[in-house]
């Protein structure tokens, strides 16, 4: 792998309001990610299957596969992916409950300019690529 690629994380977007996942998009590609965005979790789940992904950043409530479901999907096919969930109705009860089954971060809708990239900076696959945001 060259030193641009492992200083660009390959992220999946998974979101299922079209404008968030456009403005997320555009922000976390200005931090240097090379970001991958879909409309819900069934997509995303193709997507993991036929490409590599660092980070998956999913919102918590879509419907069809919820952004928990999918972790749990994620789960049973790379363990060592890191997954932050983002939600606008969430409780600090739901993002203890999240953290607890594994999933690596929980950020709150509407989602601050620079915590997704600084959260994912911190994610364990973005930390051994040698990423530095």
């Amino acid at each position: 792998m060259s030193d641009k690629a492992s200083s660009n994380p390959n992220l999946l977007l998974v979101d299922d309001d079209k404008s968030l996942l456009r403005l997320l998009t555009i922000r976390l590609e200005g931090e240097g990610y090379h970001v991958t965005a879909v409309e819900d979790g069934h997509s995303a789940l193709k997507k993991l299957q036929n490409d590599n992904f660092d980070v998956v950043l999913s919102d918590l409530r879509m419907p069809g596969l919820d952004g928990l479901s999918l972790f749990e999907e994620i789960m049973g096919i790379r363990k060592d992916i890191p997954v932050i969930l983002m939600t606008a109705h969430g409780t600090i009860a739901d993002a203890v409950a999240a953290t607890q089954r594994g999933v690596f971060g929980f950020l709150p809708k509407p989602v601050d300019h620079e915590e997704p990239a600084c959260l994912v900076a911190k994610s364990p696959e973005s930390v051994a690529s040698g990423a530095a945001w």
